[in-house]
């Protein structure tokens, strides 16, 4: 019986395994072997063993520039989307279960349209006579058009709204489960609602919130369509970047080799999150 228990444990995982293999696990290998291919000519390559694309890499700035325009934009976004995400979840987890449900709908319906959508009309907002521009132009706020798109500043705004529900809802869903009597006893006890938020709501939130972290800025570090879009095609990012030389280019030994180099620096920074998530909640929970 246990021998074909095991036997039916295996045939049930084996689809899975098969798809999980050649949809994930080959590619990645692809990846690595190309990655230290030669480049000859537009997608034309030498199959061999060379470090020369790691070389380039790790040794022009212009390269490194592009990792650290990329994490400090996504860091960036991620802080303003948990800045703004945070008291509209705080609100959302004290509603009643209809009005709950509703309003955490709502939060989640961008979703539903794709990042292209959504870009598109942010596109439209930030062009040079769009709506911001003419807004402020006709209340004489502004003497001249602002730059919006192809800015920094753009593509945060379009990064923030993207992924503003992967932060919302697991701080919906981490607030709602603290329970309301832990504030009245702060209260009773002549606690501060100040005083009540930071001892009590923000700890007992803190995984929440950084679950929401790890998602928006792993996130971010891979948006294509965004930077792309609102950029205007002046600021690289890791997604356009390898995108230009992986297709116009052709390259895709240099391609390979530096998605290789960020994939080690986000499982670098996955592994560090993870370490800290670990260590936040013992602290919390266990008072180590």
């Amino acid at each position: 019986m246990e021998r074909k228990s095991k036997k039916n444990l295996v045939l049930l995982l084996a689809p899975a395994t098969i798809i999980y293999l050649i949809v994930f696990i080959s590619p990645f290998i692809l990846l690595l072997a190309q990655s230290f291919w030669t480049f000859q000519s537009s997608y034309v390559s030498t199959p061999g063993f060379s470090l020369e694309n790691y070389k380039n890499v790790l040794s022009d700035p212009y390269y490194l520039g592009i990792y650290w325009r990329t994490a400090r934009l996504s860091f960036v976004s991620t802080l303003i989307t948990l800045i703004l995400a945070y008291p509209l979840a705080r609100l959302i987890s004290r509603l009643p279960s209809g009005k709950k449900g509703f309003l955490t709908t709502l939060v989640a319906l961008p979703m539903i349209g794709g990042a292209m959508i959504q870009t598109m009309g942010w596109m439209s907002v930030m062009m040079p006579y769009g709506a911001i521009n003419g807004i402020l132009l006709s209340l004489n706020i502004i003497d001249s058009k602002i730059p919006i798109l192809g800015t920094e500043a753009g593509i945060l705004i379009g990064l923030v709204q993207s992924f503003f529900p992967l932060m919302a809802l697991p701080l919906i869903t981490s607030l709602g489960a603290i329970d309301v009597t832990l504030e009245d006893a702060a209260k009773s006890l002549g606690a501060t609602p100040m005083k009540t938020f930071f001892t009590i709501v923000l700890p007992l939130s803190i995984p929440g919130a950084i679950s929401g972290v790890l998602l928006v800025f792993m996130a971010n570090l891979t948006m294509y369509v965004t930077p792309s879009i609102l950029g205007a095609n002046k600021i690289q990012t890791f997604g356009t970047f390898v995108y230009q030389q992986a297709v116009p280019v052709g390259n895709w030994p240099f391609t390979s080799a530096y998605a290789i180099l960020f994939l080690l620096m986000m499982g670098a920074l996955a592994f560090v999150s993870s370490w800290l998530t670990k260590k936040i909640q013992r602290q919390i929970y266990l008072g180590e």
